[in-house]
C-alpha cells in the first residue's frame, strides 16, 4: 500500500453526547465493491459513499449514485492548518469544528446540535501530509441507516410563530 495515498476516516458523533470515534488500522479485502474511487484523493463534495464499514485508513472508498441508498454524503471541504503534521487528535479536532459548524448548518438547514444527522470525514495521514495533503472532507449520515438522495436542506428550522 502506498503510504502517500492513504487518508484516515474520522467518524464524528454528537460532541456533547457521544465521544469522538477514530482509530488507526487497515483491513484487507474490503474494497471489492464497485464502483470505487481509484484513490481517496478523487472524492469530491457532492459524492455519496458506501463507507460505513471501511477501515480507518483508506486508499479507496466506494462511491454510489446519490439516488441509490448510501451511507454518507460529502458536503464540505477545507484545508488543515499548520506546516508540520499536527497528529490525528488535532486533525480530528479541526475536522469536528469545521464539519459541525456553519458548513453543517448551511448544508443540512439546522445547527448540528439540533439535527438528527451526524458527521464524519476524512483527513490526512502523516505520510500523505508529508506529500502535501491538507484536505479535510466532511460527510453527513444518519445514525444507523442508509439514506437516499441528498441531505442538502433535509432539515429546516421551525418557523417562529407570529403573535
Amino acid at each position: 500500500m502506498d503510504g502517500t495515498r492513504i487518508r484516515v476516516l474520522g467518524a464524528l458523533a454528537v460532541a456533547t453526547l457521544i465521544p469522538l470515534l477514530s482509530g488507526c488500522g487497515t483491513v484487507d479485502g474490503l474494497f471489492t465493491q464497485t464502483p470505487a474511487v481509484p484513490d481517496v484523493f478523487e472524492i469530491a463534495v457532492g459524492d455519496c459513499l458506501d463507507d460505513r464499514d471501511v477501515p480507518t485508513e483508506v486508499t479507496a472508498v466506494p462511491i454510489v449514485d446519490c439516488d441509490e441508498p448510501h451511507d454518507s454524503e460529502v458536503f464540505a471541504r477545507t484545508l488543515a492548518t499548520g506546516t508540520t503534521f499536527p497528529g490525528d487528535a488535532e486533525l480530528e479536532a479541526q475536522l469536528t469544528e469545521f464539519c459541525q459548524g456553519d458548513a453543517f448548518t448551511d448544508f443540512v438547514g439546522v445547527g448540528y446540535v439540533d439535527s438528527e444527522y451526524f458527521t464524519g470525514g476524512y483527513y490526512p495521514t502523516a505520510a500523505s501530509w508529508a506529500s502535501g495533503d491538507r484536505e479535510l472532507l466532511c460527510t453527513v449520515h444518519a445514525e444507523d441507516a442508509k439514506t437516499t438522495g441528498s441531505l442538502r436542506g433535509a432539515e429546516t428550522p421551525e418557523p417562529t410563530p407570529t403573535p
